[in-house]
């Protein structure tokens, strides 16, 4: 490590930390527990930055060389003052200073790159967008037209219905149904299973078709690892599609869908 790379790795480090948790606690349906995601990461803090702080040391004091224990390139000193470059910089009581500050600073940059882990880039208003398109799409393709039950999700206003339910339920568990959601949709996460550098909702070029948006989804339903958390956005789909009196009907089911709704639900007009 050098002090030019360290704050940048520290920052990496915080950031992959960040995201790597926060998904974890999401398939593991564990997302109520918040404390659990700020310990983890206070754990990962806690271990990487003495590490880092134990190495850079023993690098500046000129105790072990770069890139130790591998063959020496620089002095360990050298290498933590210039970085590999020509800058000429020498150890003084200056450079002792700096690196003090430089030094202090380490759970700074961990801490900061957690939060950008955290912090979505994309602005609420398109992030909300987005995620309703996202959940539009997956409805339509779960309750298609020509299904084993006559009426479609857009026959019975279904997407509208899971849209309005996200945006009513508990805070922690909408948070989660949203990142769960983009991750679904994600080209990387599409690429792994079909080949296909494509969004989720991109897949099917055929206006009308769900084709190969199907077998996206049989994909994450074949894997045992990826299937609790689709049960997680199945709850969503299934209170959209089956509490509606038009389908009822093909179902031999005479309603009410439910007898009381939680207190924190306000019914769709």
């Amino acid at each position: 490590m050098s002090f030019l790379l360290d704050p940048f790795a520290l920052l990496l480090i915080g950031y992959l930390a960040a995201k790597v948790n926060y998904l974890a606690l999401i398939f593991e349906q564990h997302i109520h527990r918040r404390g659990q995601l700020r310990r983890n990461l206070f754990i990962v803090g806690g271990v990487v930055v003495p590490v880092f702080w134990l190495y850079s040391s023993l690098l500046y004091l000129d105790v072990i060389p770069f890139p130790w224990p591998l063959a020496r390139w620089f002095g360990g000193t050298t290498w933590m003052l210039n970085s590999g470059l020509p800058l000429g910089l020498i150890r003084t009581p200056v450079t002792d200073g700096a690196a003090f500050l430089v030094f202090a600073s380490y759970p700074f940059w961990y801490y900061l790159g957690t939060k950008f882990g955290l912090t979505s880039k994309v602005q609420q208003k398109r992030r909300l967008r987005e995620r309703n398109r996202i959940l539009t799409e997956l409805v339509r393709t779960t309750f298609p037209r020509g299904g084993p039950i006559p009426p479609s999700a857009d026959d019975v206003e279904a997407p509208r219905k899971a849209v309005h339910l996200l945006q009513h339920i508990p805070t922690a568990y909408e948070e989660a149904l949203t990142i769960l959601l983009f991750v679904f949709n994600s080209k990387l996460t599409v690429f792994l299973f079909t080949r296909k550098w494509r969004r989720f909702v991109d897949l099917d070029k055929d206006k009308g078709s769900t084709r190969e948006k199907r077998k996206y989804l049989e994909s994450w339903e074949s894997n045992p690892f990826l299937l609790g958390a689709l049960k997680f956005l199945e709850l969503v789909l299934a209170y959209a599609y089956y509490t509606n009196a038009d389908v009822w009907k093909y179902i031999d089911y005479s309603g009410p869908s439910i007898p009381n709704d939680p207190p924190w639900l306000k019914q769709v007009p």
